[in-house]
């Protein structure tokens, strides 16, 4: 299953600091780019079917500790 996810930050800063420390996340087809403005970072990956997948929490963590938060 692809998930995807959006987050929204206060400041373009945030953003880019996100983006790149989620970058470097262990997900499987895990892609991190830029949303519809500087202040919003767009995620998406493959759900891991075979096992616990904490991939969305962790992102939801960085994100908090960022500022951020996803955007529904």
């Amino acid at each position: 299953m692809k998930v995807q996810i959006e987050y929204e930050f206060q400041t373009e800063q945030y953003a880019y600091r996100f983006l790149n420390t989620a970058m470097h996340m262990e997900a499987e087809a895990l892609k991190v780019k830029l949303g519809r403005t500087d202040h919003h970072v767009s995620v998406a990956y493959q759900y891991a079917d075979h096992a616990f997948d904490s991939t969305a929490a962790d992102l939801d963590d960085l994100a908090r500790e960022l500022g951020g938060e996803e955007v529904r």
